[in-house]
C-alpha cells in the first residue's frame, strides 16, 4: 500500500457543503511563499474541515496545478494554486498512522 499523505483544509460552509455534494472538483489557494512551501509537499489526499466544528470529509488529490480558477467555485481573477479534487474516500482514516 502507498503512503498516505494528508492535507487539512478548514473552508467555509458553502465550498465544504459544494465538495461533499460532488459538484466542485477544486480547490484554490494563493500564490503565497506559504501556499507554495506548504502544497510542495507530495500529497495523496485532502481531509477538508467543515469550518471550525469537527465535520471532515476526506478526498484524493489528484495534482496541483497553478492558473486561473473558477469564479463561481470562490477563485478570485488571478493566477493560483489549484487543486484537482478526486473521489471521497469516507473511510480513509483507518489507513492513516496516527501517531
Amino acid at each position: 500500500m502507498k503512503e498516505i499523505r494528508v492535507l487539512h483544509l478548514v473552508l467555509k460552509c458553502k465550498w465544504y457543503d459544494m465538495i461533499a455534494a460532488g459538484i466542485k472538483t477544486e480547490e484554490y489557494r494563493a500564490m503565497t511563499p506559504y501556499w507554495k512551501k506548504r502544497l510542495a509537499k507530495h500529497y495523496t489526499h485532502v481531509c477538508f474541515h467543515r469550518a471550525y466544528t469537527s465535520t471532515t470529509i476526506y478526498v484524493e488529490l489528484n495534482g496541483i496545478t497553478e492558473g486561473y480558477g473558477k469564479p463561481e467555485w470562490g477563485a478570485k481573477n488571478e493566477v493560483t494554486h489549484i487543486l484537482h479534487l478526486g473521489k471521497q474516500e469516507p473511510c480513509i482514516w483507518k489507513y492513516i498512522n496516527h501517531q
